[in-house]
């Protein structure tokens, strides 16, 4: 058993010996969906060629289970445990919708206010499309008419551009971000409206999205090892990447943090996933009906095409199979990590992993199959490998 697993037995031993209370030990029952993960997630880290994980699994509003597997580092001798760092990629998107609601109860911000009037001159190319019309609930929800779904990095933290010189196209090869349609007629997911959120943030507040993020964030949830100020000084102890094959490939930097930088553990994201849960002990940064805008489907002027992701603030929304509703999200990056999250906000069960390697894709697998776990539906229909 894990070092990280036996303080849960050897902290409440001594506090009752110091107590002078009888030596009994308690029994410690692991959940039975723990056993799925000790079994699938070694072997598709061995068929998929994945050099490092972390799972976390919360029951009840509590984390129960949080595991590492395999290697954080490319000479594959320093082992991946809960509390390692990892880079998350997207999975910042659902923590700027966290940023930008509080700074609306703040006042700092207006969710339904056009972001041109915060962001002069605009640093988008000229569209026949009105872009007055474009707000941070709009850009929260992929439902602005932006392009540039997602970003390539740099190798080199000294050539990061400025958000506006992102903007408007220095994205190491992705293109500049440009309206293609109506605001609020369609659904299509873009990295490229959170850098313009970001920017309309930073304009609003006069202050580093990084600095609001931990302030708004972080630090409320006591999550100590999350940040999205991807530097060279927070990747210093981060887990290294990795490509399909195992292969290791460098880092990369990114200048849009609100779509695309956030690295954490298994323990401090879980921090953040209980916080979102309803009837959960802990801190509670967002009130249940800001959680619940986060939580619910974007409108659309247009019925929504098949195949389209139901999408929220930050968060997609998915169905399960007995009905009940759970909300999460992915990230895929180009420097070799995956991480995934899958929680039911009503009842308090969830689900979340980081690998670093990029075909850390096959884990996707662990995250359907507690889907038909919680669901009680047939896993070997809904989760074919």
């Amino acid at each position: 058993m894990r070092a990280e697993l036996l303080l849960t037995l050897i902290l409440p031993l001594s506090l009752a010996r110091a107590q002078g209370q009888p030596r009994t030990v308690p029994a410690v029952v692991p959940p039975p969906f723990a056993q799925v993960i000790e079994r699938e997630v070694p072997a598709l880290m061995k068929e998929a060629h994945i050099q490092g994980a972390a799972v976390g699994l919360i029951v009840g509003g509590k984390l129960v289970y949080a595991k590492g597997f395999g290697f954080a580092d490319h000479a594959g001798k320093v082992p991946v445990t809960s509390d390692t760092v990892f880079a998350a990629a997207s999975l910042a998107k659902p923590i700027a919708s966290w940023v930008a609601m509080r700074l609306a109860e703040q006042g700092s911000v207006r969710l339904d206010e056009s972001v041109a009037d915060v962001v002069s001159p605009w640093p988008l190319a000229k569209s026949h499309f009105d872009h007055r019309l474009l707000t941070i609930r709009r850009l929260l929800s992929h439902t602005a008419g932006t392009t540039l779904g997602g970003y390539q990095g740099w190798l080199d933290f000294k050539e990061l551009p400025s958000l506006e010189e992102s903007l408007a196209g220095k994205t190491n090869g992705r293109g500049a971000v440009e309206l293609f349609a109506p605001v609020g007629v369609k659904f299509q997911y873009s990295g490229g409206g959170y850098t313009l959120m970001q920017l309309a943030i930073e304009r609003s507040t006069r202050r580093k999205y990084s600095d609001l993020a931990r302030e708004l964030v972080f630090r409320p949830l006591g999550m100590k090892h999350s940040s999205v100020a991807m530097t060279p000084e927070v990747l210093a102890g981060a887990a290294q990447g990795h490509d399909d094959e195992g292969r290791p490939v460098p880092m990369r930097y990114y200048v849009e943090q609100a779509p695309s930088t956030l690295t954490t553990t298994v323990r401090d994201f879980a921090r953040w996933m209980i916080a979102g849960m309803a009837n959960t002990a802990g801190a509670h940064p967002l009130t249940p009906a800001q959680l619940a805008q986060l939580y619910t489907p974007a409108e659309l002027s247009t019925p929504r095409a098949p195949g389209d992701g139901v999408y929220g603030l930050g968060h997609f929304i998915e169905r399960l199979g007995d009905g009940s509703t759970a909300v999460g999200h992915d990230g895929r990056n180009q420097a070799g990590f995956r991480a995934n999250f899958l929680m039911r906000p009503q009842s308090g069960d969830g689900i979340v992993f980081f690998s670093n390697s990029r075909s850390g894709l096959a884990l996707d697998r662990i995250v359907c199959l507690w889907g038909a776990d919680v669901a009680k539906v047939d896993a070997a229909t809904t989760c074919k490998k």
